[in-house]
């Protein structure tokens, strides 16, 4: 090199001995290449002069891309290398590198930081089968091969009939496995052999590759080409905490990645096990499906006992309403839950939360007749005196489910709870209607029929109280109307006993009589006014049921 360079320079004998034999033939390029090898880069950036400089860089890379190499790697680069020139019919760089696996990493590295592509058909696939011969499992590597998938590698194609993911369970690589999924990649894909991604963690018995894969909606039913399912592969080692993961038998996997408003769905069907598992993977657990529900309320509502407890014991929120502003302890009241109400007001749900139109969960366990409930509200502090928008109190809301009841017992129970505790039994609503008034019928249908022994047995529960007989409601309808409208003859005549007017007339001026003969019940308005009954009583007309 010292000849090329200066003729004229005087060398050592022991060299000018073996130049006088004949000159020596070198290429600029094994100038360099020797100069590089021994670190002399001041010799090396002489040798660069001697023809295209960035060609003869270009043409050193491929030589020095192991790790004790990469100082002379980021020379040649520093010094105009192009890391995309290749010959014809060659690999890039980027993609020579891939195949190295882990001992590529520093040079595909440096090409990854100077955006060189990395796309072409197969790549990560290349970069992961490299690897795993290498068995190279380094959490860096990993990282590497997210920064292909970043940077365009292809995670479709295969090699040796391996796709990407398959490699990466087999790696160990669940952060690679999950963005592989993530991007598109069908979890049921098969390798060469027919195995899937799911069938592979449970054979290698990675239960955090299975977990990924049963959330991305990978089938544990689906069979190897031999006949095997990922459970029975499960089954066979032995691994319970794979069973568990794969045996799903109340709630169905839905064969598609799973979302957080499954876990409403599961809780609706009381799968403890389904539900547990939705939790572990990450599941939010206040999470509401289309109609506003959370999984809570779906629970309570069905009547799933150990599901609302699970549910309790992690932290549910008992206050969240659905669209039609239902909660979980409304759900449970409606569908006559008791244990699921008892277990929701000792975990602190809120007692008096009022449903849209400010019916409170005592005003809807009056209404709905379950003395046993209005025991537990109250017995929990509920207000007795909390009215909702129409000014219909839980007393208004008993005394309209003892119109239409037929269970005398039940009925005096509740009457008994609300008065003992005091509900004010002259209450008005916002259209006077008292709690008397609704006994009779005030909101129910015209010649609507009721249990006269049960409303008679409630109506004495009332009297004793003090209930007042002249009450009217807007319409000017007093109890003696309603008798006379829904034909209640023998409440009529109790009335009557206790001291009830006959005939008074409401605002369009009718009396009970004339309501009674309007409705067909001829015989109930004789006990009105038996002197303006022109026949004997007729039988009285079959009711409408």
């Amino acid at each position: 090199l010292v000849v090329e360079l200066d003729p004229n320079y005087p060398l050592p004998e022991s060299i000018a001995e073996d130049l006088a034999a004949g000159p020596v033939e070198r290429s600029p390029e094994q100038l360099l290449r020797d100069a590089l090898a021994a670190r002399r880069f001041e010799q090396a950036e002489a040798t660069l002069e001697l023809g295209d400089a960035r060609a003869l860089a270009s043409s050193q890379l491929r030589d020095f891309v192991l790790e004790a190499d990469l100082d002379v790697f980021d020379w040649l680069l520093a010094h105009g290398a192009d890391p995309e020139v290749r010959a014809a019919g060659e690999d890039t760089l980027a993609m020579s590198l891939l195949d190295r696996g882990g001992s590529g990493t520093g040079a595909l590295q440096r090409l990854l930081d100077r955006a060189i592509p990395v796309a072409g058909a197969g790549g990560l696939a290349r970069y992961l089968h490299a690897c795993m011969l290498s068995e190279t499992s380094a959490r860096s590597r990993e990282q590497l091969a997210l920064s292909l998938l970043d940077r365009g590698a292809d995670p479709f194609a295969t090699v040796v009939g391996t796709p990407p993911l398959h490699f990466a369970i087999r790696l160990g690589w669940l952060r690679l496995a999950e963005r592989l999924l993530a991007s598109g990649i069908a979890p049921d894909a098969r390798d060469g052999r027919g195995i899937t991604a799911l069938q592979l963690a449970c054979t290698l018995g990675r239960e955090a590759a299975v977990r990924l894969l049963v959330c991305a909606g990978a089938s544990p039913d689906a069979r190897t080409p031999t006949g095997e399912t990922a459970l029975g592969i499960a089954l066979a080692a032995e691994r319970s905490d794979l069973v568990a993961w794969l045996d799903w038998r109340g709630w169905r996997l839905p064969l598609r990645p799973l979302h957080p408003t499954d876990l409403p769905a599961a809780a609706m069907v009381g799968d403890a096990g389904a539900v547990r598992r939705l939790l572990d993977l990450g599941m939010p657990i206040d999470t509401v499906d289309a109609q506003g529900c959370t999984a809570l309320l779906r629970a309570a509502g069905s009547g799933h006992l150990v599901v609302v407890g699970m549910l309790l014991q992690r932290g549910a929120d008992k206050s969240i309403a659905s669209n039609t502003g239902a909660t979980a302890l409304t759900a449970a009241i409606s569908m006559r839950h008791p244990q699921i109400v008892e277990m929701l007001l000792a975990q602190g749900a809120v007692v008096d939360r009022p449903l849209p139109g400010g019916v409170t969960p005592l005003m809807l366990a009056s209404a709905l007749g379950l003395p046993d409930m209005v025991s537990r509200l109250l017995a929990k502090g509920a207000d007795i005196a909390l009215h909702d928008d129409r000014g219909l109190g839980a007393l208004h809301c008993a005394c309209s489910y003892a119109f239409q009841a037929h269970d005398r017992q039940r009925v005096l129970a509740l009457l008994d709870d609300l008065l003992l505790n005091g509900a004010a039994i002259e209450a008005a609503a916002n259209n006077g209607q008292t709690p008397l008034l609704a006994l009779l019928g005030a909101g129910a249908d015209s010649g609507a029929a009721g249990d006269e022994d049960v409303i008679a047995a409630a109506l004495e529960r009332l009297l004793g109280e003090n209930a007042s007989l002249e009450a009217r409601d807007a319409r000017g309808f007093t109890a003696m109307h309603l008798t006379g409208m829904h034909g209640l003859g023998r409440i009529a005549q109790r009335l009557i006993d206790a001291g009830a007017d006959r005939r008074p007339r409401d605002k369009l001026g009718r009396t009970p009589y004339d309501l009674a003969l309007q409705h067909g019940y001829a015989d109930v308005a004789a006990e009105f006014e038996p002197l303006r009954s022109a026949a004997p009583p007729l039988p009285r007309i079959a009711r409408r049921e």
